[in-house]
């Protein structure tokens, strides 16, 4: 344990469950049916507590003398689904899960108070702190830094987002999320929840939500928007092909050969 102002010798170290703000496992669309917003207000705590323990690094920094110079990045890996879609825990692509905070604290290259519209990746964090630092390396990445956005330009057209068996493709106010046949193919609970507006055309299923008149993604326009889902698959196929070397296969084919998680439970945990 490291005493208050002790920023040295940092190690994370993983204990066992068992304080009392780490509740017992369980399904969580068991534990809160019928009470979905008592876990919102629980993921609401837990938000209150990072916010906490923030501030405390924030502020021995400062103590320290070395807050100004310091570069400060809040993100997450993902967001959580809390009942919606008839959802618990990070399963699939929509907003609550792939939309999550970035922000990046360097008085001495970022302005204060900058807010960026354009699209940000996870990718695009390595490169940042690279740039942020002066750094230079003969590497490609798949992302940029950030500081092109910072400072008017933009990165990319679009975004696209992946998990097992689905793809998403953001551009502007439309999104759209692609279902690969594997996982139209699990059965049990999976299709009452990520798939229960899952249209099916073909071997693919889709779900075509416009996010600025719907944020909560309950409205599949699928059926009514032929020529925004041709266009928005045109260059999620664009991307893809960009992303494969010659003659290999998309991944998304050939799902068997990788992990797959729990077919029936994993989406409810």
């Amino acid at each position: 344990k490291h005493k208050k102002g002790d920023l040295s010798d940092l190690k994370v170290i993983r204990t066992e469950a068992g304080y009392d703000y780490v509740p017992g496992w369980g399904k969580a669309d068991e534990i809160f049916e019928g009470d979905e917003e008592k876990s919102i207000d629980l993921y609401d705590c837990e938000i209150f507590y990072v916010d906490h323990c923030l501030a405390q690094v924030v502020n021995t920094l400062e103590d320290l003398g070395i807050l100004d110079d310091t570069l400060i990045i809040v993100t997450s890996d993902h967001g959580e689904q809390l009942g919606q879609h008839g959802l618990y825990g990070h399963a699939g692509l929509h907003e609550a899960v792939i939309k999550i905070p970035l922000i990046i604290r360097y008085p001495p290259k970022i302005p204060k108070g900058i807010r960026v519209k354009e699209y940000a990746q996870q990718v695009d964090i390595v490169p940042t702190i690279l740039d942020l630092a002066g750094v230079k390396v003969d590497y490609q990445f798949d992302g940029e830094s950030l500081l092109k956005l910072i400072n008017g330009g933009k990165i990319r057209e679009y975004a696209v987002s992946e998990t097992w068996g689905e793809r998403a493709i953001i551009d502007g106010e439309w999104k759209l999320i692609v279902h690969y046949p594997k996982e139209l193919e699990r059965p049990g609970p999976v299709l009452k929840g990520i798939l229960s507006l899952t249209k099916k055309k073909g071997k693919l299923g889709f779900e075509l939500y416009n996010i600025r008149k719907d944020p909560a993604e309950v409205i599949n326009l699928v059926d009514n928007e032929q020529t925004v889902l041709n266009d928005l698959l045109s260059k999620l196929n664009e991307w893809i092909k960009a992303h494969l070397k010659p003659g290999e296969k998309d991944p998304m084919e050939e799902l068997d050969r990788y992990y797959m998680p729990q077919p029936l439970e994993y989406q409810k945990l």
